[in-house]
């Protein structure tokens, strides 16, 4: 039996929707999954998933949306403000029995548009690089 190759490895700067980018800590495989969009590292034991949308009422602070959809256990909330983008994020410890870290759910938006990340990861250091690469979702140079 062949061994399974590994899937090819995208580079770290990667587009979004509507000239929306994401910076990812290294390079990473790639596959769209039930219409969102999934980037992974094994070996690394790292996995975002993506989802890009519009919002119906781009005045509204989207905040206390995301603030009503989250878990009532979430721990580490945190909201970021830069001019016209907003970021919210917290951390969710979901049952699991591979020892990995409480996953970090992150929302940006601007605009009408909106974008959801989902974190799971298992060494508790590699925070730092999913805080880093939630905050690079911005409108591309």
């Amino acid at each position: 039996m062949t061994p399974l190759k590994p899937p090819p490895l995208v580079d770290p700067d990667q587009p979004l929707l509507d000239g929306y980018v994401i910076r990812l800590p290294f390079p990473m495989a790639r596959r769209i999954d039930d219409g969102s969009l999934v980037f992974w590292h094994t070996p690394k034991g790292l996995t975002f998933w993506i989802d890009a949308g519009k919002r119906k009422d781009d005045r509204a602070d989207p905040v206390d949306g995301w603030r009503l959809a989250r878990s009532g256990e979430a721990t580490d909330e945190c909201i970021e403000r830069d001019g016209a983008l907003t970021r919210f994020g917290y951390r969710l410890a979901e049952e699991s029995d591979d020892g990995r870290q409480p996953a970090f759910y992150g929302f940006v938006a601007q605009g009408i548009n909106e974008f959801t990340l989902a974190a799971y990861f298992n060494a508790p250091e590699t925070i730092d690089a999913v805080m880093a690469t939630w905050r690079s979702i911005r409108l591309g140079a």
